[in-house]
């Protein structure tokens, strides 16, 4: 197997033996975020089904007979907003309050009296909406919302019906929406008969998946990677390591090739979980369909982000390796650590919310110094297919991690690794006898 080999098999089994690595980077993954989603499904039932058996209570004072009052209009137009409406009887508001808490209703809407006559003489009725707040969960505040919006809708109906009376001889349509926008993509030059938002929020899944998913690997594989070394410094078995007759290069290599491989596949575990969890969302992209308008990422695109990320994981496991080599233990190594996430953090924010073109001057040259900034801008490039500054990126990412891998190598060549330390804290002075 060669030196080489059995370095990185060393690392690759240390790494499986221990249960917190394969519990925290590739179970846990699997499982949080479809958890989450169906939680998320869950909560989502949960709401229809208080709709369907709490709802809303409707106490109407309004005088009017018969099923033609506006009353009567807006409990039906309640109930075709998939809203379960009850009537209740009662001698005034605040009674009809109590009775509404008692019954479990989550709101409660009071219609005045000669509401019918009102609306019909052109005048503005005022109806009273009670929130009934009991958990504060989000199940009342969309029961709440799903009350406020058929309540727009009625007066929609209300301002149609009116126009329709002034002008009997005209159509509704014509009266109510004078202007109809007929919305469409033009996506790389071509017109498509699809949604601007559906097209969008498919898009920014994708390009917010690889900034969210790339924080937490980055993260996770430079803690792991610096606490490989801070262990063996530790429990001193950094020595015996260095004094085999193994090429101090191989062993740096080793490290960071085992801790490669894990995040790879922790790489794929959170890819699926993920896509599971926004998919749960509803901003997976699923109501439209993307490659039928040229969206589809092309090989090279791909291939591209690849390589992108795989040199933004060596460049960061480097970046760990040297850090770590100035602790003496784990823990302050993981403290350490702590500097490391600026550069990865910070690119992942801005161009989460902000395409790179559209940033200040000053700000883009910012994240441009930044490498793990590419693997960002090769994700977007994907859908605008404007490679050139994700090629560019590529090759300072090469120069970048050959810069650091040159630094790391030549400490490890060297006893500094053994000798060399930060102290973060103050150093105690010997006591004076």
């Amino acid at each position: 197997m060669g030196p080489l080999g059995n370095i990185v098999q060393k690392e690759l089994l240390e790494m499986v033996r221990d249960p917190r690595l394969l519990l925290g980077m590739l179970v846990v993954p699997m499982l949080i975020f479809p958890v989450m989603g169906v939680a998320i499904s869950s909560t989502q039932e949960a709401t229809e089904e208080a709709m369907k058996t709490s709802g809303v209570a409707l106490y109407s004072q309004d005088d009017s007979d018969g099923n033609g009052t506006y009353a009567s209009l807006l409990h039906s137009y309640f109930e075709l907003s998939n809203l379960t409406v009850r009537n209740i009887t009662a001698a005034d508001e605040a009674g009809a309050l109590r009775k509404a808490v008692d019954n479990g209703a989550l709101v409660l809407v009071a219609v005045p009296a000669n509401f019918t006559e009102d609306i019909a003489g052109l005048r503005s009725a005022t109806a009273s909406v009670y929130a009934i707040f009991r958990d504060f969960s989000m199940t009342e505040g969309t029961v709440y919302a799903q009350v406020t919006a058929a309540i727009d809708g009625f007066n929609s109906l209300m301002v149609a019906e009116r126009l329709h009376s002034a002008y009997p001889n005209e159509s509704v349509q014509n009266l109510t929406f004078p202007l109809v926008a007929r919305s469409e993509s033009v996506v790389r030059g071509r017109a498509h008969d699809a949604d601007p938002n559906a097209v969008g929020a498919g898009v920014m899944s994708s390009t917010m998946m690889m900034p969210t998913m790339l924080m937490l690997l980055l993260i996770m594989a430079g803690q792991l990677a610096a606490t490989s070394v801070a262990m063996e410094k530790e429990q001193k078995t950094l020595e015996v390591l260095l004094s085999l007759p193994v090429r101090r290069i191989n062993i740096l290599i080793g490290k960071l090739s085992g801790v490669i491989v894990v995040s790879l596949l922790a790489t794929v575990s959170y890819l699926v979980g993920f896509t599971f969890y926004f998919n749960s969302l509803g901003i997976g992209g699923g109501q439209v369909n993307l490659a039928s308008l040229g969206l589809s990422p092309e090989p090279a695109g791909l291939a591209l982000l690849a390589a992108t990320l795989l040199l933004s994981f060596i460049s960061a496991l480097s970046l760990a390796v040297l850090l770590s080599v100035f602790t003496k233990d784990v823990r302050s190594a993981q403290s350490l650590m702590g500097v490391l996430y600026i550069p990865i953090l910070v690119p992942a924010l801005i161009l989460m919310f902000a395409p790179l073109s559209s940033l200040p001057a000053g700000m883009q040259a910012v994240v441009l110094a930044i490498p793990f900034s590419y693997p960002i801008i090769a994700s977007q490039a994907l859908y605008t297919q404007q490679y050139l500054p994700a090629v560019f990126g590529m090759i300072y990412q090469v120069i970048f991690t050959a810069i650091v891998l040159a630094l790391a190598a030549r400490i490890f060549s060297t006893e500094r690794i053994l000798t060399a330390k930060i102290e973060l804290g103050k150093k105690r002075k010997a006591p004076e006898n």
